[in-house]
């Protein structure tokens, strides 16, 4: 057997021992869809009532959350945010919202809208991403869960920012994805896509995978390996903050009630403190008994006039001479 077959069997045996899919075309590339969000926390809206639909969805979420995480830790020496997405109940102004439909209504089984807004520095201020799954195909034959997971998993590629792969339909981002879960390159361009903040410092797309990093298939083993980062949440969901709660105790949701009872009682004392100091000290001694009351004797006046001692006229104080008889008055 030539040299170079025994090699190629080695690589395919340690592909297969991996879980993963090394295999990509020499021109492998992600296209972009030109858009990042403004948070690293995305909320994602399920409006279904079926248990199966909903697992999915929630199941797409947690692989995109682990998958990033193995990737920055992985091949980024663990420096890297990622894009996390968590469940919600109310709406908000950049959200991903999913909706189902009992059959398949296009040719597709699935599609993704995004709409994001800019500041006039191209700062991404707003993203809205509209989601329909199709849960049958068109012959009524219902998906099973690992095709809607697929199918979830790649439209929150889309949400992501991702456009659709063509170089191999083993990739999660090709237009018909045979896989559950994304690539070293998917992963990679999330990664960028995460380091962004504006139009103008987006990723240059295509993306490509640098050499050190090689392509692969992250695998469920992997991701059970990961610790589940915190996500931080607007959600009003009770299940969730109960679950908050259970892990952090009830006091960081004490702490601002506390906070505020103790600016109204600060606020109140200020307010009669100056109420008092603008009463008179009639109404100081009804409120602070312990003071005491203060007699003030009558002013005596100061008289204005004196008799002369030789015709008996009343003169002015200050007068030497009376004006009446000429007379001095001492």
């Amino acid at each position: 057997m030539p040299r170079y077959w025994i090699l190629l069997l080695i690589v395919s045996l340690l592909a297969v021992t991996s879980g993963q899919n090394v295999f990509a075309d020499s021109s492998s590339s992600q296209p972009l869809l030109g858009f990042t969000w403004p948070t690293h926390s995305i909320p994602v809206l399920i409006n279904s009532s079926l248990p199966n639909a909903t697992r999915s969805v929630r199941n797409a979420m947690l692989t995109w959350n682990l998958a990033q995480q193995w990737f920055i830790t992985t091949y980024m020496s663990g420096v890297g945010t990622p894009i996390l997405f968590y469940e919600t109940n109310s709406s908000s102004d950049s959200i991903v919202r999913i909706t189902f439909n009992q059959t398949q209504t296009t040719d597709d089984l699935g599609w993704t809208n995004s709409q994001e807004f800019r500041d006039q520095q191209g700062v991404f201020v707003k993203v809205d991403v509209e989601i329909s799954i199709d849960l049958a195909w068109k012959d009524g034959k219902a998906l099973t869960d690992a095709e809607l997971q697929t199918l979830a998993t790649h439209e929150l590629g889309h949400a992501l920012g991702l456009d659709h792969t063509t170089f191999n339909t083993s990739d999660l981002m090709n237009q018909v994805p045979t896989v559950m879960f994304p690539s070293t390159l998917n992963l990679f361009a999330v990664y960028l896509l995460s380091r962004s903040t504006s139009v103008n410092d987006l990723p240059q797309q295509p993306v490509t995978l640098p050499g050190i990093i090689p392509y692969a298939m992250v695998s469920q083993d992997e991701l059970d390996r990961v610790t589940i980062a915190v996500v931080q949440t607007v959600t009003t969901s009770t299940a969730s903050i109960s679950q908050l709660i259970s892990a952090s105790g009830p006091w960081p949701y004490l702490a601002f009630p506390a906070l505020l009872a103790g600016v109204v009682v600060l606020l109140t004392v200020r307010g009669r403190r100056r109420k008092i100091s603008v009463h008179d000290s009639e109404d100081a001694q009804v409120i602070f008994h312990d003071n005491p009351t203060t007699q003030v004797a009558p002013v005596q006046t100061e008289q204005t006039k004196k008799t002369c001692r030789h015709c008996r006229g009343e003169i002015p104080r200050h007068v030497l001479i009376c004006r009446k008889c000429g007379m001095p008055v001492s």
